[in-house]
């Protein structure tokens, strides 16, 4: 696949379908922010035309012989949840004017960023073939077609002097992680050494798991700040003398202390929750460095990035045979059903995740569940407690010896336990709708069917009424939304509703509201196709 090559199928996965629906809003490159009021045809000059009606703020109207894709663009919301522009007033030329100079500027860092980066060959990885085919054979299913096209496409990259930059897309639980493997096995029987980096402890252990089972105890070392001092000395010499081959860990593996022998590829999971400067540093460890990123929200930079052809893209969206949708209530806060979706799920052999998004929360449920006696085992999770005590408790629901975990957002990402097939989240008006898909990730990835139990104060129809604050309406919407895109592979989708409800962001920065907020994602794609084609706008 060409740089930034993307199929007609990944384009409708990450960006929508494109259609124009009466009630939504559109903008107009010329005329701005409008509600898009149909088709509707006329009679002009003897001759049947079909116009596009555009209603603005105040009653403005405009009726176009225009073209979607080159006049105007989806905005991605319903209109009503948008201020409007008004016909002639001036404001969104310059506005629009405004925007598309930031967005060329920002194109122009990416571009230099790219060129310098290139400057630089990479060691072109080919490992033994036979190495590769045993190590294929210790994943225990057959990848499906994405994964298996993602996984050529990465072997493809590295065994070229370019340096790899590409990104891996793929929805919670869709096996991204075995394509990483494969890249990482590709430089470690290469003899070079691979970073596989991860936003969190927790992750960063459940990675090292699976990087033992797979490489070994030998190739495999882990840092992150819950290493011992004792045993960090050691793993640092193993590193820098190039016996450690997989080097698993967060943000500290950007510490001066650490030097890497032969580094060729940097993995970098969950890189949406990695700052751009976090980013910047991990690529440039090493002159020429392969670098791989997986995600299952994309963000705006490396959108950008593909469009214009400055990064690959790999999308996995077919699932797992073995994976089933996973059942989602919304209910009011009840303390009876929550024993009685514990017990259900203990009943046959499972266990349980009960989510706060708050620690007192967690703490309160705890000591409620005590109160009343409850008949099963639990570990308590949370970022405020010690370190050990933490990786302790994880490791115990892990291994089966615990029924429940009671956690924060924590365990969101990094927790792959196939007995867990039960989830209640409390307060879930609180979460965000890619948190929730995440949280969803965790549970139902084996063969059993789960649940998932979504507690709140804001309850089905009555949240949205008009005597519901605002706050109130867009958490009851929100939560709806999640609880209907419960089929397999939705994930695509709420990463499109988060985008639209949240913002999109910048290219250049972390920020959250950037410029496709502000000119839709239409218009946004659109600029970035033409910079790309090398026209002035």
């Amino acid at each position: 696949m060409a740089k930034g090559g993307l199929s007609d199928r990944d384009r409708r996965l990450l960006f929508g379908d494109g259609d124009l629906r009466p009630g939504e809003a559109v903008v107009h490159f010329e005329h701005g922010l409008a509600s898009y009021g149909g088709e509707e045809t006329i009679e002009i000059e003897g001759e049947d035309q079909t116009l596009h009606v555009f209603i603005y703020r105040h009653g403005g109207k405009l009726m176009l012989p225009a073209e979607p894709g080159r006049d105007f663009w989806p905005f991605g919301a319903p209109a009503s949840d948008v201020t409007l522009d008004r016909l002639k007033a001036g404001d969104w030329e310059r506005r629009r004017d405004e925007m598309i100079a930031e967005l060329r500027d920002g194109v122009a860092k990416l571009v230099e960023e790219d060129r310098a980066r290139r400057e630089n060959p990479a060691r072109a990885l080919c490992p033994p073939q036979g190495e590769m085919e045993d190590f294929a054979k210790g994943f225990a299913h057959e990848p499906t077609s994405d994964q298996a096209r993602a996984i050529d496409a990465v072997l493809d990259d590295l065994a070229r002097d370019v340096p790899m930059d590409r990104m891996l897309i793929g929805d919670v639980g869709f096996g991204k992680t075995e394509v990483a493997l494969r890249a990482a096995a590709a430089a470690a029987f290469s003899g070079h050494q691979v970073l596989f980096a991860a936003p969190t402890t927790v992750l960063v252990r459940q990675h090292a798991r699976t990087l033992r089972e797979r490489f070994g105890q030998d190739m495999v070392v882990e840092l992150s700040r819950l290493t011992p001092d004792g045993e960090r000395s050691e793993i640092l010499a193993r590193i820098a003398s190039g016996e450690a081959k997989v080097i698993v860990g967060t943000q500290a593996l950007l510490s001066d202390d650490v030097t890497f022998a032969a580094l060729s590829l940097a993995i970098i999971d969950e890189e949406q929750r990695f700052g751009q400067e976090q980013k910047r540093d991990l690529r440039g460890l090493v002159p020429g460095l392969h670098v791989l990123g997986m995600t299952a929200t994309p963000i705006p930079r490396s959108l950008a990035a593909a469009e214009i052809g400055l990064m690959d893209v790999s999308v996995v969206a077919s699932a797992p045979a073995t994976r089933l949708p996973v059942e989602v209530r919304i209910s009011g806060f009840d303390l009876s059903a929550i024993e009685t979706a514990i017990g259900e799920e203990i009943a046959r052999g499972g266990q349980v995740f009960v989510v706060c998004p708050r620690i007192e929360g967690a703490r309160r449920i705890e000591a409620v569940l005590e109160q009343r006696g409850a008949d099963f085992s639990h570990v308590l999770a949370h970022g405020q407690m010690d370190d050990d005590v933490l990786d302790t408790g994880i490791s115990r629901f892990m291994e089966g010896d615990v029924d429940v975990l009671l956690s924060t957002t924590i365990i969101e990402s990094g927790l792959d336990n196939p007995r867990a097939n039960t989830m209640i989240v409390l307060d879930a008006e609180l979460f965000g709708l890619a948190q929730l898909h995440q949280l969803r990730g965790r549970i139902g990835r084996g063969n059993v069917a789960a649940k998932m139990l979504l507690m709140t104060d804001i309850e089905g129809e009555n949240a949205a009424a008009a005597e519901t604050g605002e706050a109130e309406a867009d958490a009851a919407r929100r939560l709806q939304v999640f609880a209907e895109m419960s089929d397999i592979g939705a994930g695509f989708r709420i990463a499109r509703e988060d985008r639209d409800m949240r913002g999109f962001g910048t290219i250049d920065g972390d920020e959250q509201s950037g410029h496709a907020s502000r000119l839709g994602i239409g218009l946004y794609r659109h600029i970035l196709r033409e910079y790309d084609a090398g026209k002035r706008i």
